[in-house]
C-alpha cells in the first residue's frame, strides 16, 4: 500500500514535502489509505465527502503548518491543534457554502476566472502571467488545468457568498469610540502582596510530614516506564546510492532561481546623534541642530568623516569611525536604508531621522544586484540535492520495512528484510529520560502511545526514520518514603505557606474594607505594599504578571469605591487591591485613529458574523460523518 503510494507519487512531493507526507501518512493511519479512498466518509444534506477530499484538505492544513512551525512540526502539535477536525470542518463548511451558492445562482464568468489566474504570482514571469509557467507549475504539482481551474471557481464562488453575508456588517462612530475607550482606558492600583515564599519560618514537623505522605501516596508514584526496540534508517547509510546529475542540478537551479539572486548592497559609515523616538519636540530639535552642525563639518573637503564619527557619534560603531560594513537594504531601518540606497558613492547625506536618532550617512561603495550562475551555485545545489536524495532513500527503506509489517511479518523478520539491526533501549519515561535518540521526548511520546508488542508506523526523529516496538511496560508504583521525603517536605511546606499567606490576605482585606483604604495596612506591612504602573484591561502587569482577575478587579474601582472586597490570587501570591488612578484617553486620540479603529472592529465583526451564519447553516443541515476518521 505505502509502496504503491511511493511509486505513484511524483518525485517533487518527496523532495519538497517529504516531512509533510510522512506526517500525513502516519497521522491519518494505515487504515485510511485502503478501500476507503473514494468512499464517503461524511455526508452533508446527502452530498458526500470522499476520503480523497479529506486527505487533500488535511494535507493542505499540514502544509500551512509546516510553513509556520518548520522542523518543529510533529504528531503532538497536529493532535493538539486538532488538525483532523479542522480538515473535516473545512470540507463541511465548503460543501454547505457551495450549496448556498447554487441556491443563489452565483456563478463565475470566464473573465473572472481569467483575472484570478492572471493575478497568481506563481504563474508569472517578470510580473506578468506566463502560460508556460502556468503549465509548468501545474505539472510539477501533478495537477491538470481542469481540476485546478474548478478549484479556483469554487474559491471565487465561496468568496462571493461570504461577501454577500458580510455586506450588511457596519461599525458606527459611537461603537468605535466606546470600543476604543474600553480598550485604552488605563488603571493604576495600590496593592498588598502576600507571597507564600515570604513565609520562610514555616517548618512542618515529622508527624505532619509522615501524615501528608500517607494521605497523598498516589502523588509519589514512580513514572510509568517502558522498554522499546527499534529499527533506525539514517540518510548517511545510503551514500553509496547517490547519483546527482548535471540535469537535476540545472532543473533545481531553474526552479529555485530566487535562491541565487544576490540583492544590491552598500558599504557605509554613519554618525549618530541619539534622541528617543518618543522624545519631546525640544529634545528632537536640539539633536537635529547638533546633527546639522556635524553634517556641515563633514561636507568640508579637509574633514575626515571617520575621525568626525569617532569624535561626535553616539552609536556603537563610534570606535570604528562609524563603519557599518556591507549590508542589504532590509538589514537597516527603513528611513536609513531608503536614504543610503539612494545615494552615490562618496556622497554624505543630510541628517536622517530614525527611531535611534539623527544619522549623517557617508556612502563608501555600491554593489549591484546579481544572480549567481548555475556553475557557481552547483556545489550548493549538489549538496542540497544529495541531502534530499539521502532523505528519500532513508524514508523509502523505512517505508518498505513498514510494508512488511502490514504484510504480517514480525519485527525480527522485518529487520532481516531491511538488513537492519534491532536496537533495544533501556527503560525510559515519557520525558525520554533514559534514551539516547536525536529527539528523546518525541521518541518517548510515540512509544508511550503504542500497545505492548505493537509496531509503530514510520516516524522521523532528527534526520532519521524509525520503526518502534514496545517490548515491556513498567507500571508506576508508590515510592519508598525515604526516596521522596525531600519532595514531601517541600510540597507540604509550600502548602502551609500558601494557607498562611491566604489567611493573612483575607484578614487584611477585611481591615481595608472597614477603613476604606490601604493606608493603615501599608504602615503595618510596608514590605508588602506595592503600586502598579498604568495598565489596560488585557495587559500583563509588572510584578504581578498575566492575571485577568487582577486587571478586572482593578477596573471595578474608583474614587468612591477604593477597595476590592475579595483577595485576588495571582501567580506571585494573594493580593489586596486598592484604587490609585484612572486615565481615560483624550477625545482627540479617538478622533485621530477613528478609521483605523472602525476597520479593526469591522474585521472582528465580520469574522463573528460569518461564523454565526455558518453555525446557523449547520444547524439547519443534516451532517453525518464517520467518527473513526478522527481517531
Amino acid at each position: 500500500m505505502l509502496r504503491y503510494l511511493r511509486e505513484n507519487t511524483g518525485n517533487w512531493i518527496i523532495k519538497i514535502f517529504l516531512g509533510i507526507i510522512v506526517i500525513v501518512f502516519v497521522f491519518l493511519g494505515v487504515g485510511s489509505f485502503g478501500s476507503k479512498r473514494n468512499n464517503s466518509i461524511a455526508t452533508i444534506n446527502d452530498e458526500p465527502i470522499t476520503m480523497n477530499e479529506y486527505q487533500q484538505a488535511y494535507k493542505t492544513i499540514v502544509e500551512q503548518m509546516r510553513a509556520r512551525f518548520g522542523k518543529n512540526l510533529n504528531d503532538d502539535i497536529l493532535k493538539a491543534l486538532n488538525v483532523k477536525q479542522q480538515a473535516l470542518d473545512s470540507l463541511i463548511e465548503q460543501k454547505l457554502v457551495l450549496a448556498q451558492a447554487d441556491k443563489l445562482k452565483i456563478n463565475i464568468s470566464d473573465e473572472e476566472l481569467q483575472q484570478s489566474l492572471l493575478s497568481i504570482k506563481a504563474f508569472q514571469r517578470d510580473g506578468k502571467f506566463n502560460l508556460d509557467q502556468y503549465k509548468k507549475v501545474l505539472s510539477l504539482n501533478s495537477l491538470n488545468s481542469e481540476v485546478f481551474e474548478q478549484d479556483q471557481i469554487n474559491s471565487l464562488r465561496l468568496q462571493k457568498v461570504r461577501n454577500m453575508v458580510l455586506s450588511t456588517v457596519a461599525v458606527s462612530d459611537i461603537e468605535a469610540r466606546n470600543w476604543y475607550l474600553f480598550q485604552n482606558t488605563k488603571m493604576a492600583v495600590d496593592y498588598l502582596l502576600f507571597d507564600p515564599n515570604d513565609y520562610s519560618d514555616i517548618h512542618p514537623d515529622e508527624e505532619q510530614i509522615n501524615n501528608f505522605y500517607t494521605e497523598n501516596k498516589d502523588n509519589y508514584k514512580s513514572d510509568p516506564k517502558i522498554k522499546a526496540a527499534y529499527l533506525k534508517f539514517s540518510p548517511e547509510d545510503y551514500k553509496d546510492n547517490l547519483l546527482i546529475t548535471e540535469t537535476s542540478i540545472k532543473e533545481y537551479y531553474e526552479q529555485h532561481i530566487n535562491e541565487f539572486k544576490v540583492p544590491q548592497k552598500v558599504e557605509a559609515r554613519h554618525i549618530l546623534i541619539k534622541v528617543a523616538e518618543d522624545a519631546e519636540e525640544e529634545k528632537v530639535k536640539a539633536a537635529e541642530k547638533k546633527a546639522q552642525q556635524v553634517y556641515e563639518m563633514a561636507v568640508k573637503k579637509e574633514q575626515n568623516f571617520e575621525e568626525l564619527a569617532k569624535q561626535y557619534s553616539e552609536g556603537p560603531s563610534k570606535e570604528t569611525g562609524g563603519y557599518l560594513g556591507v549590508f542589504e537594504k532590509k538589514a537597516m531601518v527603513k528611513p536609513f536604508a531608503d536614504k543610503a540606497f539612494s545615494m552615490k558613492a562618496d556622497e554624505i547625506s543630510k541628517p536622517v531621522r530614525t527611531m535611534f536618532g539623527w544619522h549623517i550617512i557617508k556612502l563608501m561603495s555600491k554593489i549591484d544586484a546579481s544572480t549567481q550562475t548555475v556553475e557557481k551555485a552547483s556545489g550548493k545545489i549538489r549538496k542540497a540535492l544529495e541531502q534530499q536524495e539521502l532523505q528519500n532513500f532513508a524514508y523509502d527503506k523505512a517505508g518498505e520495512a513498514f510494508d512488511a509489517v502490514i504484510d504480517g511479518d514480525d519485527f525480527e523478520q522485518v529487520a532481516l528484510i531491511a538488513n537492519k539491526k534491532i536496537v533495544k533501549t533501556k527503560e525510559f519515561n515519557l520525558a525520554g529520560e533514559g534514551l539516547d535518540i536525536a529527539d528523546n521526548r518525541g521518541f518517548a511520546s510515540t512509544a508511550f502511545e503504542l500497545s505492548l508488542d505493537n509496531i509503530s508506523d514510520v516516524k522521523q526523529f532528527g534526520e532519521s526514520y524509525y520503526l518502534i516496538k514496545v517490548i515491556q511496560k513498567i507500571e508506576p508504583a508508590v515510592q519508598d518514603f525515604n526516596l521522596v521525603k525531600d519532595n514531601v517536605i517541600k510540597e507540604l511546606t509550600a502548602k502551609f505557606q500558601k494557607e498562611q499567606a491566604k489567611k493573612d490576605a483575607q484578614q487584611s482585606v477585611a481591615k481595608a474594607i472597614d477603613s476604606k483604604n490601604l493606608d493603615e495596612l501599608a504602615k503595618e506591612y510596608p514590605e508588602k505594599f506595592k503600586s502598579t504602573k498604568l495598565f489596560t484591561r488585557n495587559e500583563a502587569i509588572e510584578g504581578v504578571g498575566n492575571s485577568l482577575k487582577f486587571n478586572e478587579a482593578g477596573f471595578t474601582l474608583n474614587q468612591n469605591n477604593k477597595i476590592y472586597p475579595k483577595i485576588i490570587e495571582t501567580q506571585v501570591g494573594f493580593c489586596v487591591i486598592g484604587f490609585k488612578e484612572l486615565k481615560i484617553p483624550d477625545e482627540s486620540e479617538v478622533t485621530k485613529d477613528l478609521k483605523k479603529i472602525k476597520d479593526e472592529i469591522n474585521w472582528k465583526k465580520q469574522a463573528q458574523s460569518y461564523q454565526a451564519w455558518l453555525s446557523e447553516l449547520k444547524e439547519r443541515s443534516e451532517i453525518n460523518y464517520d467518527p473513526s476518521i478522527l481517531n
